[in-house]
């Protein structure tokens, strides 16, 4: 004999199931959030270095001495095209006569054609000592890195030091930290140019941003007033006071002629 099975109202049910909300991906992307705000000064070398660069490439002097595991892939894909760089050591022999730069000696040797001979030929760098930890008689090892016309070489490590220990004296930033305040500058640099671009547009919000930072805004920036309308006022203004310069001149345009000198479209 068959058993009754239970039953129970649909309302019962519905109450306690709970559905699930499906978003179209295209209405997440459409969406205008404003997203959160970051401050790239307060964040460490670590997340600088995993955040990738919105920019078509890094120069390679930031990236051939770093750890290519800390970058983002878009990034280590670069890191691998780099062709690495040869160790370079040279002593120190002068310092203090510029800030955060000291001159070094690199030994190398010259082929003598003449006499088929090789001799001493030293070049000397202006190398990049960003916390004047070096002082004359150090033994360095250097890397390229273009800081200035002049100074195209940066202080990598110390080999040998002269006088006083390595301990005592302000540490010199590593490759990673190097990239790390290469990209810090990037992200705030574009960050500015991203706030002029809508502020140029009209946005409210980017013009009170970038009056909090002490930035100009731009020529014609205005709330509520696109880029595109500025430049039509301004066509129409310098084409009102060609027109007025002309009648004071007691002169006209020739016919298909506009006062500014460029020819009218029919």
């Amino acid at each position: 004999m068959s058993q009754r099975a239970l039953t129970l109202p649909i309302r019962t049910l519905s109450s306690h199931a709970l559905k699930p909300h499906w978003t179209c991906r295209r209405c997440l992307a459409t969406q205008t959030q404003s997203a959160a705000k970051v401050d790239y000064r307060k964040l460490t070398p670590h997340e600088l270095l995993s955040r990738p660069l919105p920019q078509a490439k890094i120069p390679d002097h930031y990236l051939q001495h770093v750890n290519a595991e800390l970058l983002p892939i878009s990034e280590q894909e670069q890191w691998e095209k780099v062709t690495p760089h040869k160790k370079t050591v040279g002593v120190v022999v002068s310092h203090g006569k510029m800030d955060k730069t000291v001159r070094v000696r690199v030994a190398g040797q010259r082929w003598n054609q003449a006499i088929k001979k090789y001799y001493r030929a030293d070049q000397h760098h202006l190398v990049h000592d960003p916390n004047n930890s070096l002082v004359a008689g150090d033994v360095v090892e250097i890397h390229r890195l273009k800081v200035s016309a002049q100074v195209e070489h940066v202080v990598s490590k110390i080999v040998s030091p002269f006088g006083s220990p390595i301990e005592s004296r302000p540490p010199i930033p590593s490759p990673e930290d190097r990239l790390a305040a290469y990209k810090q500058r990037r992200f705030i640099k574009l960050e500015r140019k991203a706030l002029r671009r809508r502020a140029a547009q009209g946005s409210e919000d980017a013009i009170r941003q970038l009056k909090e930072m002490d930035l100009d805004s731009g020529a014609g920036a205005k709330s509520g007033v696109a880029e595109e309308d500025v430049l039509e006022v301004s066509r129409k203004e310098k084409k009102s006071q060609d027109e007025a310069i002309l009648e004071e001149k007691d002169q006209k345009p020739p016919e298909g002629v506009s006062p500014g000198g460029t020819q009218e479209r029919s």
